[in-house]
This record gives structure tokens, sequence and C-alpha cells, in this order.
């Protein structure tokens, strides 16, 4: 009997020692304290190779562990298999069969896209996805969820929503369509005001911003409002971009991390800024690198921020691809504005609020921007500065 012991010991032992090769804890041949969690794993994983009924798949039984553990930090880091990380990169190319809403790990919305099947649907900021086609969405990734939304166009998808003023879930049927974010719009209302559109923070949108601003003026616009309602941010560096074009100097935003100083992030030099008269239209929808923008105009009393206070996420992820072709999504740190807010779950707060009223005919949110404009700036006897 001491024999077969030993024996069992003997194996235990041989695969801890290779184990530690195959999750490369195993530093400089020190063994693991018998109080360390990571021993706890690497027991764990010999019980289920040698006594689980049916033969461990090594590779499936890592990746299950490590989105388990990434799960663990917060809702916004993900771990992303190859197939994952391809979805999410088709994002940032524009184009791509769905229906044109943003999600948040917890599976609710935060925004459709204007203009998108999900938008016609009537999706709401803060909707909740319960099911999709039937299937309970409990436990489920954000990038599942995704991928089963997605799809040819001309093919249905059938979500189940739970909205917080109905006692009842609804059922929304939508139609997939070639979604193709327009991620700058612009025009001119009248004679006088520009009108900017974010859909996203995607690349080179604060190039393009700063080329509209700079169009704007020289047709003589007399004011501008810029409309971050439902994006749901983007690059990080596109947001300092944006901003650029509206503040002339200073801090944008400051990022703390765990290890390094703080990342202070300044006003871009090389893009003209303008001085006119500036109205930022956010909503529940506003998140991330639009709230950098949103932001620091409000900090510089730059513009009037106007509409309802915005999503409120104030945390930085990273990337972080991996050699075969999964990647880690990961909370590397926390945004804060000019004056130090930390606006994550809290949100921007307007300095106007309007309601967006669905009964109204057309847009009261951007009527009451432009009523603003008109009464403060162009029917008075301000001038532009210089």
């Amino acid at each position: 009997m001491m024999k077969k012991i030993r024996l069992v010991l003997l194996v235990v032992l041989m695969f801890l020692v290779l184990n530690t090769y195959i999750i490369g804890v195993e530093v400089q041949g020190e063994e693991l304290p018998a109080d360390s969690p990571l021993r706890d794993f690497q027991e764990i994983l010999y019980l289920i190779n040698y006594y689980h009924v049916d033969k461990m798949d090594l590779e499936k039984t890592i990746n299950g562990a490590i989105e388990g553990m990434v799960d663990s930090l917060d809702p916004f880091s993900e771990y992303l298999s190859p197939e994952e990380y391809k979805e999410m990169q088709i994002e940032f190319e524009g184009e791509f069969g769905g229906i044109g809403i943003v999600v948040n790990p917890d599976l609710t919305i935060v925004s459709p896209i204007k203009g998108t099947p999900g938008d016609r649907a009537d999706l709401r900021p803060e909707d909740s996805i319960i099911a999709i086609d039937g299937r309970s969405t409990e436990d489920m990734t954000q990038q599942k969820a995704v991928n089963l939304m997605r799809g040819e166009p001309g093919t249905t998808v059938d979500l189940t929503i739970e909205r917080k003023d109905l006692e009842q879930p609804i059922e929304v049927h939508i139609v997939r369509e070639l979604i193709e974010i327009p991620y700058v719009e612009t025009k001119m209302i009248g004679d006088d005001i520009a009108y900017i559109f974010i859909a996203e923070f995607v690349k080179d949108v604060g190039q393009k911003v700063n080329e509209a601003v700079k169009e704007f003026e020289a047709q003589g616009a007399r004011a501008l409002i810029l409309d971050l309602r439902s994006d749901p941010g983007g690059l990080f560096t596109e947001a300092v971009d944006v901003a650029s074009s509206f503040i002339s100097s200073g801090k944008v935003v400051s990022i703390k991390q765990r290890f390094t100083e703080d990342d202070i992030y300044g006003v871009n030099t090389s893009f003209r800024h303008t001085d006119l008269p500036l109205v930022v239209l956010i909503n529940e929808g506003s998140a991330s690198a639009s709230e950098i923008v949103a932001g620091a105009i409000q900090d510089y009393q730059r513009g009037i921020i106007m509409g309802k206070t915005s999503f409120g996420k104030g945390t930085v992820q990273s990337i972080f691809p991996m050699e075969n072709g999964s990647a880690l999504k990961m909370t590397t740190g926390r945004y804060y504005t000019p004056d130090g807010r930390f606006i994550h779950e809290a949100g921007i707060q307007p300095d106007q609020e309007v309601d967006f009223d669905r009964e109204y005919d057309g847009d009261n949110q951007l009527d009451a921007a432009v009523e603003y404009i008109e009464e403060t700036y162009l029917n008075s006897n301000f001038k532009k500065a210089g």
C-alpha cells in the first residue's frame, strides 16, 4: 500500500514539475509555496488530467482557465479567441453585416448607431439583451453575443429586451443590413451654425473633424454644434485630437496606471483650434472617448454641454495580441479630466439638461442647441473673439 502511495506522489510531483513549463510559473527552478493559488491550479489541472472520465483537451481547458481568470478582473477585460479578435477588428473597418448597436460586457446597450436597423427598431441605451433568437444570454460573453447578432444582410435576428420602464420583456425583430458607419457627418444649419456629428472615434476622426472646422470657418460659420450623442467611444488618441480642435492649449486628459507615473495627454498643437462658440450634445449612450472630449471642454469652460448625463466609462483598455492570433483586452488605467474628475459610473453632467422627446416631430435636443446659440450669440451683441 505504501509503495502504491509513493508511486502516486511521484507521479504528482513529476506532473507538477512538467506543468510549470506549460503555464510558465516556475522561476529559476524554485518550487511554488504551499499556500500559493498557482499550486492549487497545478493540482487541479493534474486531477482533471488523470481522473476526469474523459481525456482532457489541454488547449480547451487552459483557454477556459484563462477566460475565467480575465473575467474575474473587471467587466471590460476580456480574453479574445483568434476568431473573436478578428471579429473585433472588423468593427474598425467600418463595414459589416449586422444591426448596428454597441453593447457592454453585461449585454446592456450603450447605444444604437444612428441610421442603422437597431436605431430604427427603437433600441435604446440601457436596454438589456436577455436572449438572441431565443437563446438566453446568461453567462454569454460580449463577443459571442456580437457574433450572433452579426450576419448576412437580409437575414433576421430576434432580440428579447428588458427595458427599465416596462414590466415585461419585449421581442424585437430586426433585419440585418450592411452597416457602413459614416464616422463623421457635417452640415450647415442655416447660414451661421456648423454641425459635426461623430459616430465613433476610429482612426483619422480627429483629422477629419479639424478639416471640417477649418472649412466651416472659411464658409463664415459663427457657431458650432458638436454632436457626441450615442457615440460609444473608440481610440483614445482620437479623443485627444478631436478635443484639440476646440481647446487652444493645456491638458486634455490624464491616465493613472498601476506601476508607472501618470500619463498626461495635452492638446495636439499641430491642429488649428477654433474659437467659435460651441455646444456639445451628449446623452446616455455617450461613453469613453466621447466623455474625454466633453469633460475637457467642460473643465475649460470652452463650450456648453447639453443633453443628458453620459454613460460613465472612465477606464482605458489596451489590446495585447498573442502569438496564436488571440488577444487580451485588459483594463490598464483610469482616465481623469483636466480638473482631475474621475467620471467612471458617474458620467459627465450636462450644463443644461434636455430630455429627448420621442413624441417630438424632429430632434428636440438639437433644436434646443440651435435655439441656445441663436439667443446667446447670434441675436445679441456677441462678437467673435479675435
